[in-house]
């Protein structure tokens, strides 16, 4: 209330109350009174120059703030995670049983290709089974 009171944004009515405030209350009146000290003294400083990069620098600052800060989270997004761990364990069980099923109705369908030993012009060597 006192920093509106002395950029004068009360209310006619608000600033009168304000007023009588200050007069029945000491701290108030200095509280006040440091407030414009600091006041006259921020507006005392000189002007000063930022580094020609000052922009570039504090704009990768924030990129990167935000990038490390923790978004606030849904309960939507709080969900989503585990749904999805759990559809793709649902799916990887799904394709193991189909596999699993697939190998036990037609063992006898996988042949081996025929070898061709290296550097012989022989005719291809049939490999020994494979016995389960």
């Amino acid at each position: 209330m006192v920093s509106a009171y002395l950029d004068d944004e009360l209310e006619p009515d608000d600033a009168k109350a304000f007023e009588d405030l200050l007069e029945s209350s000491p701290e108030v009146a200095e509280e006040l009174a440091d407030l414009q000290r600091v006041i006259s003294l921020v507006g005392g400083l000189g002007e000063v120059q930022a580094p020609e990069d000052f922009y570039e620098k504090l704009n990768r600052r924030l990129r990167r703030r935000q990038i490390m800060q923790p978004q606030t989270t849904s309960w939507l997004s709080m969900v989503a995670v585990p749904l999805q761990l759990l559809s793709i364990l649902v799916i990887l069980a799904v394709a193991a049983l189909y596999m699993m099923s697939e190998l036990d109705a037609a063992p006898a369908s996988i042949e081996r290709e025929l070898l061709v030993p290296i550097g012989t012009t022989d005719a291809p060597v049939r490999p020994s089974p494979v016995r389960p």
